[in-house]
């Protein structure tokens, strides 16, 4: 099964990117059918990212009211009524993928998400904040496969 393994954020602004720095994380250590990938998109340019695989893990900041570096797994279509656009000229998620499917393209399936409970994801600083970090610590060093694939 062809998986994308897709972190999205954006790298400058402080703990929006945990989703990248979590994929980072990844490198070397998959193999097969896993293609890891990072984005700092959202709506519709989103398809473009999945296009073509069977099977989708996306790993993105979330603000849920947890603890900064807590990780969260979720169904997309548990979110699929929460996930909104980033603009009013843009798709949400859901919208996004439902048009992409009508269009034929090959989005997958079955989509995961991992949501990195964060902190400040609106500060311009690169690099995560430190609970952040040390919750990809944790997840790396877990027996569940830091990012079940």
């Amino acid at each position: 099964m062809k998986t994308v393994v897709l972190g999205l954020g954006n790298p400058l602004l402080h703990d929006d990117g945990a989703g990248i720095e979590a994929v980072k994380l990844l490198e070397g250590r998959v193999s097969g059918e896993i293609e890891l990938k990072t984005a700092a998109v959202g709506g519709l340019r989103i398809l473009d990212q999945l296009n073509g695989f069977d099977r989708a893990i996306v790993v993105d900041a979330i603000m849920t009211g947890g603890s900064p570096g807590q990780i969260k797994r979720f169904e997309a279509e548990q979110l699929m009524g929460d996930l909104h656009a980033s603009c009013a000229h843009d798709l949400s998620f859901q919208a996004a993928l439902a048009l992409g499917r009508s269009l034929g393209m090959a989005v997958p399936r079955e989509i995961i998400v991992y949501g990195i409970e964060v902190g400040d994801p609106h500060r311009l600083e690169e690099g995560c904040s430190a609970p952040v970090l040390a919750g990809h610590e944790r997840q790396r060093g877990s027996s569940e496969m830091n990012w079940p694939i």
